[in-house]
């Protein structure tokens, strides 16, 4: 049986509710929907930008406005910024375009309200309103088709503009996916806040004035500034690439924290959405507009405690948004794969510079702890309960001073220790680890012993001193836990 041939081209138009109805659920959240429409006004020139969540008596609406270019009926402007894809994502874009496929105003807005309605005016020409209304399309079974707006219903909207040059206004109506209950609604408020203080942190401080109602947005870097950080690295060009960028930054020790920023109730740069050690990762900035306000690894490290003050800043231009796989949320992007071995090592050596800050004492601890019984707590594999074990080294020379000194008796000792290591309250430090890791971090060894601790130290030092040298027993003695953490105490006190 042949094969029909057609000398033209079949046509194969969706039906636009089903279209419509199924963009729906591309995975915005709240946030990143009106973080999605502040793309499209700081693109338009706005430099001032506010949104607005209305209860209005459960039947909640919301506004975006801006005093950016506007749009106007020339060259159907403002109903070509209705139609799904209306910019192809492989032509040139301006340099400071933070669109990328032509999808978002629609794909944002109908991902949380069935309605959205688009209040334009551009200088020189009259105000125009449409509405993209999903029902209206559903009840016309007509194509796609715009629903015209009476004046009487967005009386507010037009006084708004009245008042400006150029400008828009963005409606959602039939809020369909808004919380059902109003003390959940209200909550939206800040969630939303803190989220856009973050990612469009940057234009903030540049004087882009963002605000939910009268409310003024501060910006909120991702990387604390002032006594909040240190470069480690950077800025380095990934492969050569100079739009590309990368720095790599080092948070300060809590220990060192002029504020305890995990626990104070404003929003800050270092706890962020998920507390300081979950902030970790990389930064992807895309025309200094933040796409990973969660960090995270994106795969080529773990999520750990030895990395928890490490953070990479990585920037690259929208002509690299192939490259770097921008989805339509503009929330994910995924490492360029020639990329990936240049930041993994570079991600090694944040990581590494972590762990430097996060030692303790003066000393290079982990250098100077290298012999056996060094430290007073020891580590194993439990093989039998597939578990680990932390157990107090009865060999650790205060406890053998203790001994020799007859103390205590080695018997009785041990089993002393062997009472307190069972019973190390395990569950309870992951608990207040989880609940606030960063007063674990100020749990920083002495650097000065108490007069009781220095006796038992002079008495360890002297018993040493039997049989090595006074310098190689000094030595000795600051190779073990807690005189590592208190050298200068004990060179003037012993020396």
């Amino acid at each position: 049986m042949g094969i029909n041939k057609v000398t033209v081209g079949e046509d194969f138009t969706p039906d636009p509710i089903s279209l419509l109805e199924s963009n729906r659920n591309l995975g915005y959240s709240i946030e990143e929907a009106i973080s999605d429409l502040i793309d499209n006004s700081i693109t338009a020139g706005a430099k001032e930008i506010s949104y607005e969540l209305h209860w209005n008596e459960a039947k909640p609406f919301f506004l975006l406005k801006d005093n950016g270019k506007g749009m106007s009926n020339a060259d159907n402007e403002l109903i070509d910024s209705f139609r799904l894809g209306s910019k192809n994502p492989l032509h040139d874009r301006d340099p400071n375009d933070l669109g990328r496929f032509g999808f978002g105003m629609k794909t944002a807005s109908l991902s949380q309200a069935r309605s959205l309605t688009v209040i334009s005016k551009k200088e020189g020409y009259a105000t125009l309103a449409r509405s993209l209304d999903l029902n209206f399309i559903a009840e016309l079974n007509d194509g796609w088709k715009l629903k015209l707006v009476e004046d009487s219903v967005i009386e507010g909207e037009l006084g708004y503009l009245d008042t400006l040059s150029s400008g828009t206004v963005l409606r959602w109506d039939d809020w369909d996916r808004a919380p059902d209950l109003e003390d959940d609604f209200v909550a939206l408020a800040t969630d939303i806040n803190q989220y856009i203080s973050v990612c469009f942190h940057r234009f903030i401080e540049k004087g882009i004035k963002i605000s939910q109602n009268d409310y003024p947005l501060e910006p909120c870097s991702p990387i604390p500034q002032g006594e909040g950080a240190s470069i480690f690295s950077g800025p380095i060009s990934l492969s050569g690439n100079t739009k590309a960028k990368q720095t790599a930054y080092i948070l300060q020790h809590p220990k060192n924290w002029v504020d305890n920023y995990e626990v104070i109730d404003r929003f800050n740069s270092f706890r962020l959405f998920e507390g300081f050690e979950r902030q970790q990762g990389i930064y992807i900035y895309r025309c200094d507009r933040l796409l990973t306000p969660k960090a995270g690894w994106l795969g080529l490290l773990k999520k750990g405690n030895a990395a928890k003050l490490a953070r990479v800043v990585i920037d690259y231009p929208n002509d690299a948004d192939a490259l770097w796989s921008l989805d339509i949320t503009k929330t994910n992007a995924s490492i360029p794969f020639e990329f990936k071995n240049e930041i993994k090592r570079f991600i090694a050596a944040t990581k590494n510079g972590s762990v430097k800050k996060i030692g303790r004492g003066d000393r290079n601890v982990a250098n100077a702890l290298n012999l056996n019984h060094s430290h007073i707590w020891k580590t194993s594999d439990d093989k039998e309960y597939n578990s680990y074990k932390y157990i107090v080294d009865v060999d650790h020379p205060i406890f053998k001073n203790l001994i020799a000194e007859k103390k205590i008796n080695e018997r009785d000792l041990t089993i002393l220790l062997e009472v307190i290591s069972s019973n190390l309250p395990v569950a309870k430090i992951i608990e207040n680890n989880d609940t606030d890791p960063s007063k674990h971090d100020r749990m920083v060894s002495k650097q000065e012993l108490s007069k009781r601790e220095l006796e038992l130290a002079r008495v360890v030092f002297q018993y040493q001193m039997k049989t090595q040298t006074k310098e190689a027993a000094f030595s000795w003695l600051l190779s073990h836990e807690p005189y590592c953490y208190c050298e200068d105490q004990l060179r003037k006190e012993l020396l």
